[in-house]
């Protein structure tokens, strides 16, 4: 069996048939990671999402902030933007179960066989592997349970710091962006939520998340979406997935990688 991860779709089904068909995909033997952000941007967001549920366990997927936006749209928390393409979801004949079955899915996802985790943005530099999962919990459970509405309600970019003493909305409020929207931070680990763009082109003090200083995470081999478009040099273990210009795959090695080398 091959594993592939797959950068943001972004709601662009034929570009992700094409990707699938250059690296000849096989549902029977292969599986497919999605870094997130299947939906909004292009046009067909609903045939993306009712693909890759399809898949069913050939397919992982960890949430991105899009979907955390269609959730917060649909539950008539948050409104949607000029460029939004949602509508066709929001619309849909079986928009119930397409949306819970996105409430249900996962922050993070870890395969020590292979020795790879998926996010969609990062993780906090401060955080160790056994909290990273913890804390994505957290948020997971109240987004699968009853309470979701709630946290849908609640949801804000007010957090920046993260800190053991975060409780209630604030705490998981900061979960669920440095998972969904982390791109640059401080030496410190201030996230920056508007910083995008190429490594070369930041203020001084800014700098990728995972290349904040002594990141306890660093033994990781880490897969995510690289929709600030980093353009930043190599770095063991750093996986980044571009969907700026054309759809992205990596395929996952057989034989675990061991501090982003093979043994």
């Amino acid at each position: 069996m091959t594993t592939y991860a797959i950068g943001s779709v972004n709601g662009d089904y034929q570009s992700l048939l094409k990707l699938l068909e250059t690296i000849a995909f096989d549902p029977d033997s292969d599986c497919l990671w999605f870094t997130g952000n299947l939906v909004n941007g292009g046009a067909q967001s609903l045939s993306v999402l009712r693909f890759v549920k399809s898949l069913g366990k050939k397919a992982v997927m960890v949430l991105g902030n899009q979907e955390l936006h269609l959730l917060g749209v649909a539950a008539g928390f948050a409104e949607q933007g000029e460029d939004d393409t949602l509508d066709e979801i929001l619309h849909a004949p079986d928009r119930d179960e397409l949306l819970k079955w996105l409430r249900q899915r996962s922050l993070i996802h870890h395969d020590s066989k292979l020795n790879f985790t998926l996010v969609h943005a990062g993780i906090p530099g401060e955080w160790t592997f056994s909290q990273a999962l913890t804390f994505a919990y957290e948020v997971e459970s109240v987004l699968s349970g009853s309470n979701y509405a709630a946290f849908l309600e609640n949801r804000r970019q007010d957090q920046s710091r993260w800190h053991a003493k975060l409780r209630g909305w604030k705490r998981l409020n900061f979960i669920a962006n440095a998972y969904t929207l982390m791109k640059y931070c401080s030496a410190q680990g201030k996230l920056d939520f508007n910083a995008a763009g190429a490594v070369a082109a930041q203020t001084e003090g800014l700098i990728p998340w995972y290349r904040q200083p002594e990141r306890i995470t660093a033994n990781l081999n880490i897969v995510f979406a690289d929709d600030a478009d980093f353009a930043d040099a190599p770095l063991p273990g750093v996986y980044p997935l571009s969907s700026r210009t054309t759809l992205s795959s990596l395929r996952l090695p057989a034989t675990p990688l061991v501090d982003g080398k093979q043994p």
